[in-house]
């Protein structure tokens, strides 16, 4: 198959790229700047298209042209949600692509919350902050676990159906955090937690910041929004496609943590 990935210079989008060259896909890619891209997946491409901004239609109606499937993998903005993915849909659409839609839903993206979520973890003093009790897990999959998960839906036979795929890579709560982070670094540099206050708290935080900034700030209180919303289980689902796409070896909390030492 020949697979766009769109956002392919990201952190979810260059394991979707490594997931479909393994399984000896080709690969096109769409995004601003391949120069972002790691050798290992640059190299390897079929093309890549250049995109101006998340309304380069032209850059997206040459990018769907003659692939057999796409995975969108666009940062996680209100406008690229809302705008720049329809865009993409309405290519696909025009281009005759054949797969539908397929939403894939994966609890919190483990690479996030310690390379790209200051809010969560501390890296200079490796601390893990959170609201509400520290037993309390949260489903986790980690970014190259959703790759595969992503490559098993696309390329499934049932896949021209579209639909839903729930996954996950592993539930851990903010102690299970800290316990298997010192566990990995053996006696060497040890992780602690910082509890911010009760999920009541959590929720009035977002409750004063959606009262003090509004909807076009959004980002200045959305941190709450998942401090709440996600240990709350009030956004909980069940992940039943794991057992639907066995052949993916789930990424245990430890497993991440070794692949990643300089978390």
């Amino acid at each position: 198959m020949l697979i766009l990935v769109a956002g392919i210079t990201g952190f979810v989008g260059v394991p979707c790229a490594r997931a479909a060259l393994a399984r000896g896909h080709k690969v096109r890619g769409l995004a601003r700047d391949a120069n972002r891209l790691p050798g290992d997946v640059h190299d390897q491409l079929e093309g890549f298209e250049t995109l101006s901004g998340i309304y380069d239609i032209d850059a997206m109606d040459r990018a769907v042209n003659g692939v057999d499937a796409i995975i969108c993998s666009f940062a996680g903005l209100p406008e690229i949600f809302m705008e720049s993915q329809l865009l993409l849909l309405r290519a696909a659409e025009r281009a005759g692509v054949k797969v539908r839609p397929i939403y894939m839903f994966t609890g919190a993206i483990a690479d996030y919350y310690f390379f790209k979520g200051p809010s969560d973890w501390d890296a200079e003093t490796k601390t893990f902050s959170f609201h509400g009790p520290s037993t309390l897990p949260t489903r986790y999959t980690t970014a190259e676990d959703i790759g595969n998960y992503a490559l098993e839906a696309v390329t499934a036979p049932e896949a021209a159906k579209g639909g839903y795929i729930f996954v996950q890579s592993f539930e851990a709560s903010p102690e299970d955090i800290v316990k298997t982070y010192n566990a990995t670094k053996e006696g060497g540099v040890r992780a602690r937690l910082n509890c911010l206050g009760t999920l009541a708290d959590a929720k009035a935080k977002l409750d004063n910041g959606r009262a003090t900034y509004g909807k076009k700030e959004w980002y200045k209180y959305i941190w709450y929004c998942y401090q709440y919303h996600i240990p709350s289980r009030s956004w909980d689902y069940e992940p039943v496609d794991v057992a639907r796409f066995s052949t993916v070896k789930q990424s245990s909390l430890e497993q991440f943590f070794r692949q990643h030492p300089a978390i």
